[in-house]
C-alpha cells in the first residue's frame, strides 16, 4: 500500500481542521470529526470533533492486522467513550477505513470512497444521512424566502444565517437518532463512544483488479479520481453557491473569513 496523494485542509483559518488521515502497513483511513453542536470545549479548547479525530488516528495506527469490521468498530468505540459528557458534547466522528489484509472498505457515517473499475470508470460510494438532507432543504427554503422578499442580502445571510439559526435546535438534538436501535428513517450511524449496532457497519469487498483507491471526507461534494480535479470542482461550486443552498446544499454555508463550508481530506492510494 503506497500513498499517491494526501491532503487535508480546514474550512477556517483560525480553527484547526477536525479531519485526519492515517496510513500504516495494514490500514488506511480518513476521519471526519463532527462539527460541534454546542459551544462545549474540552480542556485546552479542543472541540469534540478534533478530539475524536485525534483519538481515532492514534488508535488506528496501533491496530493489529487481523481485525474484522465489527471488532475494529468495537475497538474504536471504546477509545471514544466518555462517561461525563452529554450526548451532544461527545467526541463524534465518521470514518472510512481500508483494510489491506482483507481488501475491504469499512464505512461508519458519511465519508466516501472511490476506485477505478475494470472498465476504467471511476466508481464512488457515499453514505448520506436523510436527516441532513431534510434539514438542508428546510434551511434552503428559509434562506430563499428571506432573499425573495428582500429581507436580507446574500452577504447578510452569510454573516448571520437565519436558516442555520432556525434549524440549530434540531441539529443539537438529532443525536437521538444516532446509532438508535429502534426503526426510524432518520436513524444514522457515527462513532460516538456508544455501541454501534452491527447492521450500521457497511462493508465493501474491493474487486481483485482494483489497484487505486480514494478515501475522502464529505468536504468534497464531488469526488474525482485525483486531488487536482476534486479541488477544482470544489472551488467551482464554492464560487457558484457560497450560501450552500444549491449544488452545495447543506446545513451551513461558507462563513465570512472561512475558505470553505467544511473541512476536507483526500487520500489516494496504490494498493
Amino acid at each position: 500500500m503506497k500513498v499517491i496523494e494526501q491532503y487535508t485542509e480546514g474550512k477556517s483559518t483560525t480553527v484547526p481542521s477536525e479531519d485526519a488521515a492515517v496510513v500504516n502497513a495494514f490500514y488506511a483511513a480518513v476521519i471526519d470529526g463532527a462539527t460541534p453542536k454546542t459551544a462545549f470545549r474540552y480542556p485546552g479548547g479542543e472541540t469534540p470533533g478534533h478530539l475524536a479525530a485525534r483519538l481515532l488516528s492514534e488508535a488506528i495506527r496501533s491496530m493489529p492486522a487481523d481485525l474484522d469490521a465489527e471488532s475494529c468498530v468495537a475497538r474504536l468505540t471504546k477509545v471514544l467513550h466518555q462517561d461525563d459528557v452529554t450526548p451532544s458534547n461527545r467526541p463524534i466522528a465518521s470514518l472510512v477505513i481500508y483494510s489491506e489484509p482483507r481488501r475491504e472498505i469499512w464505512m461508519i457515517g458519511d465519508c466516501q470512497f472511490g476506485y477505478i473499475d475494470r472498465e476504467n470508470i471511476f466508481r464512488t460510494v457515499t453514505n448520506t444521512k436523510l436527516i441532513d438532507k431534510c434539514l438542508s432543504e428546510w434551511r434552503r427554503d428559509i434562506i430563499l424566502s428571506y432573499l425573495s422578499r428582500g429581507r436580507m442580502t446574500t452577504e447578510g445571510i452569510a454573516a448571520n444565517d437565519p436558516g442555520r439559526r432556525i434549524i440549530q435546535p434540531f441539529i443539537t438534538h438529532q443525536v437521538r437518532y444516532q446509532n438508535a436501535k429502534t426503526q426510524n428513517p432518520f436513524n444514522y450511524t457515527m462513532l460516538d463512544g456508544e455501541p454501534v449496532p452491527k447492521h450500521y457497519i457497511k462493508v465493501y469487498q474491493l474487486p481483485a483488479d482494483v489497484h487505486q483507491l480514494v478515501l475522502a471526507t464529505d468536504g468534497y461534494p464531488v469526488l474525482m479520481q485525483n486531488l487536482e480535479e476534486s479541488e477544482k470542482e470544489l472551488h467551482h461550486l464554492l464560487q457558484e453557491d457560497p450560501l450552500c443552498i444549491g449544488p452545495l446544499l447543506g446545513t451551513k454555508g461558507v462563513q465570512p473569513g472561512n475558505k470553505s463550508n467544511d473541512d476536507r481530506t483526500y487520500l489516494r492510494l496504490e494498493i
